[in-house]
């Protein structure tokens, strides 16, 4: 897979089937519509390709957007990477992109990565004031030679899955539920960073995850989790929220990953979220505290054991 940040030098020798959107977590209808472009280039000698807009255009036309991400543009293509694609192109979205006419943004689309169909769902649209709807690209689809194919959505557990969907099953800690629809656990990415080393002096050392702005970060509560240290996996307990028995301070994201003794500030980690084990709670004195963490940590070992 080729990743393309500048459309300008692009030139390609074939006809490209490709989609294009926000794409954020990658989910399993995102997954279906990516695996339908990939099988109709095979099947046609084109290539595949995908255009992902980045930041979300709600950000940007709405900065107060309570929206946050299911992933960073790294997540994002670190997950189509296996999915067969040859191209994908990060395209900068802006205010000055969002005046953009959408026979002008089709155009680059055409002479430079020679468009041959397009993906999309029955409510896609581009451009200016979202003209760019199916209709009107069936019609510059005649004049340009391009083909427009409708994918319809998927649904599972009854529900239409959708990013917005993900994003509030995550918020509310139902990770069974945002699990089958992502096609893998709710996971953050981050940097650790120093803490106050509280958890050193109860006998659960912690790595506080330092995540990116706007990333969502499940519902506040004690989780096992799965930690990707470097190549290697571990178990682990997590809890996120403020700490309510001492400070009830800043929001926070604290793993104790099990089994494992080293030193891990400043490394990149991924966190999995496997299943939520309950509400964080405020506790009448740090023993009770620590039977309560004893507990969970058990507990977590019993629920990825059972994996």
């Amino acid at each position: 897979m080729e990743i393309i940040r500048d459309l300008n030098p692009v030139h390609l020798d074939r006809p490209t089937v490709l989609t294009i959107g926000s794409f954020d977590g990658i989910h399993r209808g995102h997954q279906y519509l990516i695996n339908r472009v990939v099988a109709r280039a095979q099947e046609i000698g084109a290539a595949s390709a995908l255009v992902t807009l980045h930041p979300h255009p709600k950000v940007v036309l709405r900065p107060t957007s309570p929206l946050h991400y299911l992933s960073t543009i790294e997540e994002r293509l670190d997950w189509l990477a296996p999915l067969g694609l040859d191209y994908v192109v990060v395209f900068p979205f802006s205010l000055e992109t969002s005046q953009v006419r959408a026979r002008d943004f089709v155009r680059p689309l055409v002479e430079r990565l020679r468009l041959g169909e397009i993906f999309c769902g029955k409510d896609f649209a581009l451009g200016y004031k979202r003209e760019g709807n199916v209709e009107f690209l069936r019609a510059l689809g005649r004049e340009r030679g391009f083909a427009v194919t409708v994918v319809e959505p998927q649904a599972f557990d009854g529900q239409i899955v959708s990013s917005s969907r993900v994003r509030d099953l995550i918020a509310h800690g139902e990770m069974a539920a945002a699990t089958r629809m992502l096609g893998r656990y709710p996971s953050v990415r981050g940097r650790v960073i120093e803490g106050d080393k509280r958890g050193r002096t109860l006998g659960f050392p912690t790595a506080n995850l330092a995540v990116a702005e706007r990333r969502l970060i499940p519902a506040d509560g004690i989780y096992a989790v799965r930690v990707n240290i470097g190549a290697a996996w571990f178990g682990g307990a997590a809890n996120i929220g403020i700490r309510p028995t001492f400070d009830k301070g800043q929001r926070l994201i604290e793993v104790f990953v099990l089994d494992f003794d080293g030193d891990l500030y400043d490394q990149v980690i991924e966190v999995q979220f496997v299943k939520r084990l309950r509400a964080e709670m405020k506790f009448d004195s740090v023993n009770a505290l620590i039977e309560q963490m004893r507990r969970d940590v058990l507990t977590a070992r019993a629920v990825l054991e059972g994996k």
